[in-house]
């Protein structure tokens, strides 16, 4: 009676659940019913109402003898119910379902109790009653089992109904299901025990000739209806049908409340009532195993469409892989992937060939790896695959030799971690790239690149100090002409003394950009500098400009330069002045700043670690990025010609990194300018601020302290031993560091060794200063020079405590070094 259609309908128009974030599975008791399925419940219930009431004016009638009819229809009916409960509690196990359970337990009781209606009936098993009392306890049972589905349906709505999950504990699922199949058989039993034995005890439901009308006249009959009648309205109320499990089970109760009424009014056996209410059980039982029927279909062939797609996707990914190898091959690069449990990788033929072998080799670990790399690069590949196993991106390039030809290359590594359900590292995936050809060309690049600065460079140093020596050189000449003009001669030397400051200051930067100028860095605490610089500050900015200092009190101490230091921020200072013309506000601050590798990206050179950050900014006018990109470049600058040489920032650039840091712009235009000097932290203490030493007088010599003055230059050696004799101290002299020590092994008394840092002979100053402290324990020292990493050693930092005099200086400068000197 329309079965297929009900089998169809109830899983071709099954709608997935309205919450698609839920966990549970989509099963007939999660699955929503659809518009579709309720109009084909309601067409279906017409139907049979339909039917039913078309038998009711022939009900009982009796009906010709069907031979096997009985036998047929019960085992029809166990086998419904038995197989139904059989796949509810399968599906139990996989929805977890408590109400299903419920449902499960009633199917398998109402089996259970048509089993044992089935053995009751005469003649069925053996020649006459082998059990029971006859037509009293068939009857009973009929009425047991057509009550078993009502009973279990008040309490599956009641769960139903209730809000929150449904569903439960997974590790609770299987006593459950054996404790509810447990109480299902044991009801069984018990209501086949009572109604065999104790039949003639209970109120007499069947007449002597088999009929039912005993049933009606003791109210059992019409209770049973009623109570079906209650199960189903209590469902339609509780779950409003929403569930394709709720709908169709509303359907079996229906039809199974039909067959009480029409059984009833039969009122006998074998009449058109009795026949139709037996085909009507029947298909209230075929409702609910139709539709899991038609669920196990349309899983099947989802399994076989999922298959299909499974393996196509297999095909396809192979096909991509492929593909994928063919291009990695094509360009040189190799995949890979390792697996973190076993330490085991696979790999691509390209990816062997990079590391030197002909063949790809059976196996490959990462310690294996690490053997290729040169020792001095395993620490970075380590710390890359710390960081990638600790995040996701796995990046590195590296130094490896290969085993064929023992060449040393380099390879650039990128991938990524996967991780498991438990979010453990699982598997390192990626690729591998020989690049040497590639560091090759950027190498020559980065040359070609130098080579076009120092041709900028050049350019820029000739125009400048070709500009300076005019004045120097015209200077002089004029005062050659005519010496006898006093005021004349001074005006002129004034103006030659100018221009080699000018020089001097010029040449500074030229060092401190190239990173060659040799540097006597001090610990110090840069709040301290910034504040005595402060009234600097004020001055260079003007009355227009407003300087703020936001000094952090906490500030870490830094190893640098302090002369250097002072000059770079005056630098910031300057240009901050010309981008202000309208005045505005210069803010000097200092914080301390942690930098990992991630923030350190644009800047390879720098170490990660603690830092402290100056920040000088301005509210100017601010820069585009073409042009912010190359402020740090030598000669560049956006003032008229005239104006400025174009390497303030060069020299701030180039003390930073004398420093061990680095520098930063953030600028936009109309937006002002922000230049951030990044410094290493100092791990040691740093030192008291020195009293002031400005308006010292000349020191001259007192005691007769003897100098030895060590100096290649001719000029610079007489220059250097005149200034001293003026001071009134007495002078030896060498040409280099040879005859120094020659002097000093000698017995003549020197105080003080006064020597140039570049010398010829293959000792510089700093090593005569060693030598000479070995010689002479306690000798004072002062070194003088205007140049260079390669004259100590290829390093830009004199031996701690050794005083450095820079070139070219005045006798000013050398009296107060000498002071110092001879002070400590």
């Amino acid at each position: 009676m329309g079965i297929e259609i009900l089998t169809s309908l109830s899983v071709a128009d099954r709608r997935p659940s309205r919450n698609p974030g839920r966990t549970e599975p989509t099963t007939l008791a999660t699955a929503e019913a659809s518009a579709g399925q309720r109009w084909a419940a309601a067409l279906f219930c017409a139907v049979v109402l339909a039917a039913t009431l078309a038998v009711v004016p022939s009900a009982s009638r009796p009906m010709p003898a069907f031979p096997g009819f009985l036998a047929l229809n019960q085992g029809a009916l166990l086998v419904v119910y038995g197989v139904t409960s059989w796949l509810l509690f399968s599906q139990v196990a996989r929805a977890r379902c408590a109400a299903m359970l419920a449902l499960a337990g009633g199917m398998l009781f109402t089996a259970l109790v048509v089993l044992a209606q089935l053995v009751a009936f005469p003649d069925m098993l053996g020649p006459g009653l082998v059990v029971g009392h006859g037509p009293a306890t068939l009857t009973w049972l009929w009425t047991f089992w057509h009550v078993g589905i009502p009973a279990v349906a008040l309490p599956y709505a009641i769960i139903e109904s209730r809000p929150g999950p449904r569903q439960m504990p997974a590790s609770r699922v299987r006593a459950a299901t054996w404790g509810t199949v447990v109480l299902a058989v044991a009801a069984a039993l018990v209501t086949a025990a009572v109604c065999a034995r104790y039949a003639a005890r209970l109120p007499a439901v069947a007449d002597p000739d088999g009929g039912y009308r005993a049933l009606t006249r003791s109210g059992v009959g019409p209770l049973s209806v009623a109570l079906n009648a209650v199960a189903l309205v209590v469902l339609v109320a509780a779950t409003r049908l929403r569930r394709v499990l709720q709908l169709w089970l509303a359907v079996s109760l229906f039809i199974l409340m039909l067959d009480n009424v029409i059984t009833d009014i039969g009122a006998a056996r074998a009449t058109m009532g009795w026949f139709t209410g037996r085909v009507e059980a029947l298909i209230s039982g075929l409702v609910v195993l139709g539709i899991y029927l038609a669920e196990v279909a349309d899983l099947y062939r989802q399994a076989s469409a999922a298959a299909s797609a499974s393996e196509g996707a297999r095909r396809e990914a192979e096909a991509a892989r492929d593909s994928l190898e063919i291009a990695l091959d094509a360009s040189g690069m190799g995949d890979w992937q390792l697996d973190l449990r076993t330490d085991q990788s696979r790999r691509s033929l390209r990816h062997d060939r990079i590391f030197g072998y002909g063949e790809p080799q059976r196996r490959w670990s990462s310690a294996r790896m690490l053997d290729h790399v040169v020792p001095e690069d395993r620490p970075i590949v380590e710390r890359a695959i710390a960081g990638a196993l600790a995040g996701s991106e796995l990046r590195f390039e590296c130094r490896i030799r290969r085993v064929d030809d023992g060449r040393v290359r380099w390879i650039a590594v990128q991938g990524r971690t996967y991780r498991d359900e438990e979010g453990r590292p699982a598997t390192l995936a990626g690729c591998v790239a020989d690049v040497t050809e590639r560091r090759l060309t950027d190498d020559r690049l980065r040359e070609a690149q130098r080579m076009e600065a120092i041709g900028q460079l050049t350019g820029g140093v000739a125009h400048d100090f070709n500009n300076l020596l005019t004045v120097i050189l015209g200077s002089l000449d004029m005062i050659s002409r005519k010496p006898g003009d006093a005021a004349r001669v001074e005006r002129l030397a004034r103006n030659a003394f100018a221009a080699g400051r000018r020089g001097t200051e010029l040449t500074e930067k030229l060092l401190s950009f190239s990173r060659r100028q040799v540097v006597n860095p001090e610990v110090v605490n840069l709040n301290r500098i910034l504040s005595e610089l402060e009234p600097l500050l004020h001055r260079a900015v003007g009355e227009d400009v407003e300087v703020s200092l936001d000094l952090d009190p906490r500030l870490d101490p830094v190893r640098l330069d302090p002369g250097q230091f002072q000059a770079a921020v005056l630098n910031l200072a300057g240009n901050a002045r010309d981008a202000m013309p309208d005045g505005g506000t210069l803010s000097v601050s200092t914080r301390n700043a942690t930098f990992g590798e991630d923030d350190l990206r644009d800047v390879p050179e720098a170490a990660p670690g603690p830092h402290l950050v100056v920040t000088v900014a301005d509210t100017g006018t601010g820069m585009d990025a073409e042009t912010a990109a190359r402020v740090f470049e030598p000669f560049f600058t956006t003032k008229e010609i005239g104006k400025g040489t174009g390497l303030g920032l060069s020299q701030v650039y180039g003390s930073a990194r004398q420093a061990g840091g680095f520098c930063r712009l953030r600028t936009a235009p109309g937006e002002g300018c922000a230049v951030d000097i990044c410094l290493p932290r100092s791990t040691e203490a740093g030192a008291e601020a020195a009293p002031a030493a400005a308006g010292v007088p000349l020191r001259r010599a007192a005691g007769g302290e003897v100098v030895l003055v060590v100096e290649d230059e001719d000029a610079l050696r007489e220059m250097a031993a005149e200034s001293l004799g003026a001071l009134g101290y007495r002078v030896l002299t060498a040409c280099d560091a040879r005859a120094a020590l020659d002097v000093l092994r000698g017995d003549a008394r020197i105080d003080i060794l006064f020597s140039d840092v570049v010398m010829p002979g293959g000792m510089n100053g700093a090593q005569l200063a060693a030598a000479a402290g070995a010689i002479r324990p306690g000798l004072k020292v002062l070194l003088t020079s205007g140049y260079t990493t390669t004259a100590t050693g290829g390093t830009r930092e004199l031996p701690r405590g050794v005083p450095l005099l820079r070139k070219p200086y005045l006798r000013e400068d050398l009296a107060a070094k000498l002071h110092t000197v001879l002070g400590s």
